[in-house]
């Protein structure tokens, strides 16, 4: 399942990343654990929470990550 199609408020862990440098430096990489905060409408960015920090990353890179949602 791709980072974009998963509920707010769901956690997940992500699985494959694309080669874009600045997501490995923002701490969105292989294995983290995160939840999605919000979703915003029309395409727009979505907003997901690593450890304490909230990132936003637009649509067309979270249809790219690959996640497994966990409980």
């Amino acid at each position: 399942m791709c980072l974009y199609n998963i509920e707010k408020s769901k956690f997940c862990v992500i699985e494959k990343t694309p080669e874009i440098g600045l997501l490995s430096s923002i701490g969105v990489r292989e294995g983290v654990k995160l939840s999605v905060v919000t979703k915003q409408p029309l395409g727009g960015p979505i907003v997901v929470q690593i450890g304490k920090r909230n990132i936003a990353i637009a649509k067309d890179i979270a249809e790219q990550i690959k996640i497994q949602e966990v409980m």
